[in-house]
């Protein structure tokens, strides 16, 4: 009788391996994520429901510190220029915007 027990449990790993051998996989299909990779020294910031800001902290890029503001237009799907502003250069010289400096 536990020879009969030990085959039965046997057969029926074999069967439950089987069936997961067999089974078709799943046909999900994971979308690439829709964020834009930054890791470079750039930072996209979400300002208002349709204006973002890009950030620059790269060291060598000729333009670290500057925030470059864009509007979203939705008719033509597309970003417009606002305008830039250099944050180094205001926490170097905060005197130049009318910030006093002690």
């Amino acid at each position: 009788m536990n020879d009969k027990f030990s085959k039965l449990i046997l057969v029926g790993i074999f069967i439950c391996l089987l069936i997961i051998a067999l089974k078709p996989n799943s046909s999900v299909q994971v979308s690439p994520n829709p964020n834009i990779d930054i890791s470079s020294g750039e930072e996209i910031i979400q300002l208002a429901p349709n204006r973002i800001a890009v950030v620059d902290n790269r060291n060598n890029s000729g333009m670290r510190g500057t925030i470059l503001v864009f509007d979203f237009d939705g008719n033509t799907k597309s970003f417009n220029f606002v305008g830039a502003f250099n944050y180094a250069d205001y926490f170097r010289n905060p005197q130049k915007y009318g910030v006093e400096h002690n």
